[in-house]
């Protein structure tokens, strides 16, 4: 499994709302994909597994459970919970405070449950209120089997609903929805950090690209270069877009 590097690392990224509201404007619910001007365009799970390494070919689901929404039981994973701390959920600042504290640092078990599930709220399954429901500790009470469950399916998954719920009620949207920029990317070459030629293509998964050591220092351009937002992606064509990324 791809876990993305805590906290400077690929998670840190650089990407503008006005591009994320672009490309949401152009999700179609029917398909599931984005329609350009010149073509329909979706997150296939090979383009998902390419940009994160996480395959969905994994027969068993990412379970949930909500009776790991008890304060005793959660306890039992995360002993520092207290009953504020899951009204309706655990906050990413609890979690980070497993990684964080030196205290909890001979807890391996313990700090790399909070820090799956901090992935999970951070980047992966994202909400509103930053906020992960406790539910999703049934999905590491055993990190042996968490190696198998189908991470990038649900994910991806997700994602999609979250595109869904975003493009039908005008709220923000859900999910690992930062992957979209580079998916993007991938296709049409458009913004982005700008990386190192020797990493351009070889780096897998091609999120690594992007690691903060690969950026290329240029007037200070260590950001995004999508000041053209919606106009780069109206203006899409067949001969622009790279079909096999």
């Amino acid at each position: 499994m791809f876990i993305t590097q805590l906290p400077d690392g690929v998670n840190r990224i650089y990407y503008t709302s006005k591009e994320l509201t672009a490309l949401t404007e152009r999700w179609w619910l029917t398909t599931h994909a984005f329609l350009f001007s010149c073509a329909e365009i979706g997150v296939t799970p090979l383009d998902f597994q390419m940009l994160t390494s996480l395959f969905g070919r994994y027969p068993t689901q990412v379970p949930y459970d909500d009776a790991w929404s008890i304060l005793s039981n959660a306890r039992q994973l995360l002993p520092n919970t207290e009953s504020n701390n899951i009204k309706s959920g655990t906050s990413i600042s609890h979690l980070r405070m497993y990684l964080t504290i030196a205290a909890n640092r001979e807890d391996d078990i313990t700090i790399a449950r909070a820090f799956i599930l901090f992935m999970m709220g951070h980047l992966w399954f994202q909400t509103a209120n930053d906020i992960v429901p406790l539910g999703y500790l049934a999905a590491v009470a055993d990190l042996d089997e968490a190696a198998q469950y189908d991470w990038g399916s649900t994910i991806l998954a997700s994602l999609s609903y979250g595109l869904d719920i975003a493009v039908t009620t005008g709220g923000a949207i859900t999910g690992f929805s930062q992957l979209l920029e580079y998916w993007f990317y991938e296709y049409c070459r458009v913004g982005h950090p700008i990386f190192k030629e020797e990493v351009k293509f070889s780096a897998y998964p091609h999120l690594r690209a992007w690691e903060r050591g690969n950026k290329k220092k240029t007037n200070d351009q260590a950001g995004n270069l999508f000041t053209l937002g919606r106009y780069i992606i109206d203006h899409r064509t067949i001969e622009t877009i790279t079909w096999r990324p």
